[in-house]
Order: C-alpha cells, then structure tokens, then sequence
C-alpha cells in the first residue's frame, strides 16, 4: 500500500472515532469526550486500529457491541 492510500485510509478511520464515541456515549449515558477516553484504552479500539484484523470494515454500531461486549456491558 502506498504512502498516499495509508493517509487516505488513516483520515477515514480517525474520524469515525468521533462517531463511535457519540453512539457509546448514547449507550452508556456518559458524555461523548468520556466515551472517547473509555474507547482509545479498550481493545476494540486497538482492534479498530490494526488493519490485519479489518474490523475498520464494520459499522460503527457493530464496532460499538464489539465494546460492549468486551467489557460484559448488555447489549439490549
């Protein structure tokens, strides 16, 4: 891959980020900065961020369960 479509991909990535934490703040009834501090320490995250394991494929909800799910969170 070159320089150019890894900063492409990089830029489309980050600003989910933003995405993902509204809707987990919306989960768990916390602000959106909190979410966000809460997502960047989980492995989902670390998850999000490593192209070998493609979950940056997955919708942002499905990337949300995926922390739900790791921290024993219901999914209702």
């Amino acid at each position: 891959m070159d320089h150019y479509n890894k900063t492409v991909l990089d830029i489309i990535r980050w600003g989910r980020i933003g995405s993902i934490s509204c809707r987990l703040a919306e989960r768990l009834n916390i602000t959106p900065l909190e979410a966000l501090k809460k997502f960047y320490r989980s492995e989902a995250c670390r998850r999000f961020h490593d192209r070998g394991t493609k979950l940056y494929l997955f919708s942002d909800l499905y990337i949300v369960d995926e922390y739900l799910i790791e921290n024993n969170i219901p999914l209702d």
